[in-house]
């Protein structure tokens, strides 16, 4: 009984641990407009609204954040790029994609031929990801 209960206050010990070590390392989300006009950006998740921006051209939208506990973290965010009406679509965090990929600091530019850049922080290089749209092919 008494090796039960140690071991149970172990792993106990250890989870409590996990938990405030994945917890309390904030995220610092960036997104830069390189795109050569205004951009209109919004962003959310399922439990915070960042609201609707007008960021303008050689500027950044930022936030910080923590990721929860269960590693389901997930922030989206639209994008309406003049001179197109179509509202583009990406995952500016997704903690199964991001947990290693970003660490500290997940940065993203917007491109003037449309292209969205995301910065790997683990490798140190740009990679290019692909907007998904609402409008109908």
């Amino acid at each position: 009984m008494k090796y039960i209960s140690a071991s149970f206050y172990c792993i106990v010990l250890l989870l409590s641990t996990f938990a405030i070590l994945r917890s309390s390392a904030n995220v610092h989300v960036h997104i830069q407009n390189r795109h050569g006009q205004n951009i209109n950006l919004h962003c959310k998740s399922k439990d915070d609204d960042l609201g609707y921006h007008n960021i303008q051209n050689g500027t950044e939208f930022s936030w910080s954040f923590q990721p929860n506990f269960w590693g389901t973290t997930l922030f989206y965010c639209a994008v309406l790029m003049d001179p197109d009406p179509v509202w583009y679509h990406f995952d500016a965090y997704d903690d199964r994609r991001d947990r290693y990929r970003c660490q500290s600091e997940c940065s993203w530019a917007i491109l003037q031929d449309h292209s969205l850049l995301g910065y790997n922080q683990k490798t140190g290089n740009w990679e290019r990801f692909f907007f998904r749209s609402d409008r109908l092919l």
